[in-house]
């Protein structure tokens, strides 16, 4: 019974959802129901809804005011319905580059991830083995099912390419001869090295903090044989994407789309495999990624990651409603639901100057702050942004920015144009912006004379209880969004 399939699966599927559907599955896709098995209950739904309501029914999406934005959830901060997505996922999130959590809706639940799996079964390969050391296909791996890059027993290929296979057309086959192959490497005593290697996917969630996180297989499947305690979250999930993109090869395989292998037969001869993507956002609007997954238990989920404008993003779509064969991405709920997430958040990201102040120097350039010179009791001096054109991406829909100098205190002689410390702009607990400063004019060491006139207004000043030199003052504002 398949209860598993990325969109290259789909495609193959037979059964149809008209209205009237009656005609019975072939023999072939008797074995993939899962068009047969949710046509019927979402015709019934539909036929029931235009009967009672006397109109057609609702989308599966839906906004919801307990969703959170920015730690919040948007009835709180009274942010309109207009400015959340509408969306059907049961779990989702937004999250930036930069660690920023924009949008969450119910994202520590446990749920099932299925092929979404693979982004660890990548991370473990890629960190425990040689992108030439080579993957041999096993019995276990040719024959395990469901989504498939078609390879057979006996086959042999590079690591490199068996990641093709498992990323782009979401292959089970590659999944298990990757996990085999590599962990007899990283244990060479092991009798059982897919265990090895499962065991090193679930050391390498925690280690990076997926504490939702369970593997169980390499695959994802979760029914028959492989039904078992394997789960994660939207959170962790966006933990482990988030980390496999700082990986050159697993970035540039899942932007890579639809390609062919050559791998090695078991009687020597090599063979062509063409592999089909099964994200089918790629390179849609700034997609640059990450991974499909779908079963029954697990319904719809993807992973994404975007570019627009050098801003990088990553969502997560858990438990959307399947779709039967889709034809385009607009078909599929949970391509939707994360284009509706991406939009979202670059309708949200607006560019702003970084450096704003309320005071001017006398050549009229922006005054960010004023430094302490420590060999003078009463000297500043001018400081200014090292690049006054220097913007700062903001989230519209965050909380108020905030805006701090660190200071350097100046010794000696002070020339325009020296280091002077930073101005850090936060919005919602992050680091949003660091603007280099620089000192705006020339100040001078105090001569000998003046030395000792110093020290002694310095010896007044600390009998009299007054500073001994002249404090530092800030005058940048913090940007509005």
């Amino acid at each position: 019974m398949t209860r598993y399939h990325d969109h290259a699966a789909s495609q193959r599927l037979a059964c149809t959802h008209a209205s009237n559907d009656s005609t019975p599955c072939s023999p072939r896709t008797a074995r993939r129901p899962v068009g047969c098995r949710w046509a019927r209950p979402l015709i019934g739904a539909a036929i029931a809804c235009v009967v009672a309501l006397g109109a057609p029914c609702p989308a599966w999406a839906v906004v919801q005011r307990a969703d959170l934005v920015c730690g919040e959830a948007a009835s709180d901060r009274g942010i309109a319905d207009a400015d959340l997505p509408d969306i059907a996922a049961p779990s989702a999130l937004v999250l930036t580059k930069d660690g920023r959590l924009l949008y969450a809706r119910d994202v520590d639940t446990q749920r099932a991830i299925a092929s979404i799996t693979k982004v660890m079964t990548a991370i473990v390969a890629l960190e425990n083995a040689n992108l030439t050391d080579v993957v041999t296909v096993d019995e276990a791996a040719a024959t395990v099912g469901e989504s498939s890059a078609n390879l057979k027993e006996g086959d042999t290929l590079s690591l490199e390419d068996a990641l093709r296979a498992l990323l782009i057309p979401s292959g089970n086959d590659a999944a298990m001869a990757i996990a085999s192959s590599v962990g007899a490497s990283m244990d060479p005593s092991s009798t059982d090295p897919l265990a090895t290697f499962i065991a090193a996917m679930n050391v390498k969630a925690q280690e990076l903090g997926c504490t939702d996180t369970v593997f169980t297989n390499p695959h994802g499947l979760d029914f028959d044989d492989w039904a078992g305690d394997l789960h994660s979250t939207a959170r962790d999930v966006a933990v482990m994407v988030a980390y496999a993109m700082r990986n050159d090869t697993f970035r540039s395989t899942v932007s890579e789309g639809s390609t062919s292998i050559t791998v090695t037969s078991a009687d020597g001869t090599p063979r062509t495999i063409d592999l089909t993507e099964t994200n089918m956002l790629l390179g849609i609007d700034g997609n640059i990624g990450v991974k499909t997954g779908t079963t029954d238990n697990a319904g719809a989920c993807f992973a994404g990651a975007f570019v627009r404008d050098d801003d990088e993003v990553y969502t997560v779509v858990l438990g959307d409603p399947m779709t039967s064969k889709p034809e385009s991405w607009e078909d599929d709920e949970r391509f939707k639901d994360t284009m509706t997430l991406a939009t979202w958040y670059y309708n949200h990201e607006v560019d702003v100057p970084a450096v704003q102040s309320t005071r001017t120097t006398l050549e009229g350039a922006t005054l960010v702050a004023r430094a302490t010179h420590a060999d003078w009791t009463d000297k500043t001096v001018d400081v200014v942004a090292a690049d006054p054109e220097q913007t700062v991406k903001l989230f519209s829909l965050g909380n108020d920015v905030e805006a701090s100098c660190d200071l350097v205190s100046f010794t000696g002689d002070v020339h325009a144009g020296d280091p002077a410390g930073t101005l850090t702009l936060s919005q919602d607990g992050e680091v949003v912006a660091e603007v280099d400063l620089v000192a705006a004019e020339e100040v001078a060491a105090p001569g000998p004379l003046e030395w000792l006139l110093v020290q002694f207004d310095r010896l007044v000043r600390t009998i009299t209880g007054m500073p001994t030199t002249a404090p530092e003052e800030e005058f940048a504002v913090a940007p509005e969004v």
